[in-house]
C-alpha cells in the first residue's frame, strides 16, 4: 500500500512538472514523456451507465453488473453520481453514515465514506435531496474526480451510475471514463431522449461511441428493434457509432429482488434478468478489454484535460517558434 501511494505521488509530481514546462515552452516529445509517468499506475477498466430519462431501470443495471463482476473475483468501486437524487445504497439495501458530501465539505476522505456492498462491492454513495451537489460548479466536480482518480488504482472495474438526462453533473462524469453505456427501454420517449442524450454528447464534446442496452424487453427481437431504431439515426444524422451491448427481459422476480432491497444477482441468480445481466457483463468486459488495447492507457477526465493542456501549450509555442 505505502508503494502504492509513493507511486502515485511520484506521478502526480511528474504530471505537475511537465505541466509547468508546458506553460515555459515545453519540448515536442512533452505529452510522450505525460503519457509515460501516467502508465505507471495501475488504471481500472471505467463505465458510465447513463440514460435520456429517468424510470428505464439504470442504476438496477449498475448493481446486477457490479454484482457480477464482483462474483469474478473483481475488485468493484461502484460510484454513485447521481448526486442529489442518489438511490444506489437504497437498492442494495445499505444505510450510509456519511456521502459524497462529505468529502467536498472536507470533513472526510473516500475511503473513511465507502461502505462495502454485496460480494465485496465498494459503495461510494451519494446524498439524496441535497441541492448542492445536483448543482456542483466545475470546480467542485473536478476537485471530486481528482480524489477519485488519486484512488481508484486499487480497484479492477470502476461504475459510474449517473444521473438521467444532460445536466453538467452527468456530461462530466461521462466524460470522465472509457465507455458509456446507455440504457434505454422500448417507450418512445426513453428512445427519443436516448438519442437526444447522445446528440448532446456528440454536438458539445465530439463522443462518437456509445454502447446501448435495452431495458424491460419482451425478448431480444423487441431489444434488437429499439437498437436498430437508436443506430439507424444515430449514424444518418450524427455519424454516431452505436453497440449493441445486450438486454435485460421484464422479470417478476427481478421486482420481487427490488422490494426486498437485494439485487436479482444475488437472490435469484437463475432468473432471467439474473442470466441476462451475466452476458451483458461479459460482453462490456470484452469491449473495454477491446478498447484498452485499441486506445492504450485510459485515463480519468481531468488527467485528460492535463494531457491536452499539455499539446496545446507544445503546439502553440512550435508554432511561435515557426
Amino acid at each position: 500500500m505505502t508503494e502504492d501511494l509513493d507511486n502515485q505521488v511520484a506521478t502526480l509530481k511528474e504530471l505537475a512538472r511537465l505541466q509547468k514546462k508546458a506553460a515555459s515552452g515545453p519540448s515536442p516529445v512533452a505529452s510522450d514523456l505525460l503519457h509515460d509517468a501516467l502508465s505507471q499506475r495501475k488504471v481500472p477498466h471505467t463505465m458510465a451507465i447513463t440514460s435520456g430519462k429517468g424510470g428505464v431501470g439504470k442504476t438496477l443495471v449498475t448493481v446486477n453488473l457490479a454484482v457480477h463482476y464482483a462474483r469474478k473475483g473483481l475488485k468493484v468501486l461502484l460510484i454513485d453520481a447521481d448526486l442529489g437524487l442518489a438511490n444506489i445504497d437504497v437498492v442494495l439495501g445499505l444505510n450510509p453514515l456519511y456521502t459524497i458530501q462529505d468529502v467536498l465539505s472536507g470533513q472526510m476522505t473516500l475511503e473513511q465514506v465507502a461502505i462495502q456492498g454485496p460480494y465485496g462491492i465498494t459503495v461510494l454513495p451519494a446524498a439524496s435531496g441535497v441541492a448542492e451537489l445536483s448543482d456542483m460548479n466545475e470546480g467542485q466536480r473536478t476537485a471530486l474526480m481528482d480524489h477519485i482518480d488519486q484512488w481508484n488504482a486499487e480497484f479492477d472495474v470502476v461504475l459510474v451510475d449517473t444521473g438521467a438526462g444532460i445536466s453538467p453533473n452527468v456530461r462530466f462524469f461521462v466524460l470522465a471514463v472509457e465507455r458509456i453505456m446507455v440504457v434505454a427501454t422500448p417507450d418512445p420517449a426513453s428512445v427519443t431522449d436516448a438519442y437526444a442524450l447522445m446528440k448532446v454528447m456528440f454536438n458539445n464534446h465530439r463522443v462518437s461511441h456509445f454502447d446501448l442496452v435495452v431495458n424491460q424487453v419482451k425478448n431480444g427481437a423487441e431489444a434488437k428493434d429499439v437498437y436498430r431504431t437508436l443506430s439507424r439515426v444515430a449514424e444518418k444524422y450524427l455519424n454516431i457509432g452505436l453497440n449493441y451491448a445486450g438486454h435485460i427481459p421484464d422479470d417478476v422476480l427481478l421486482v420481487q429482488a427490488v422490494r426486498q432491497r437485494k439485487t436479482v444477482s444475488e437472490l435469484f441468480p437463475h432468473a432471467p434478468s439474473s442470466l441476462a445481466f451475466g452476458q451483458l457483463s461479459e460482453n462490456l468486459m470484452r469491449l473495454l478489454q477491446q478498447k484498452r488495447q485499441d486506445d492504450g492507457r485510459m485515463v480519468f477526465f481531468w488527467r485528460r484535460l492535463l494531457e491536452e493542456s499539455v499539446r496545446k501549450s507544445a503546439a502553440a509555442r512550435l508554432a511561435s517558434n515557426a
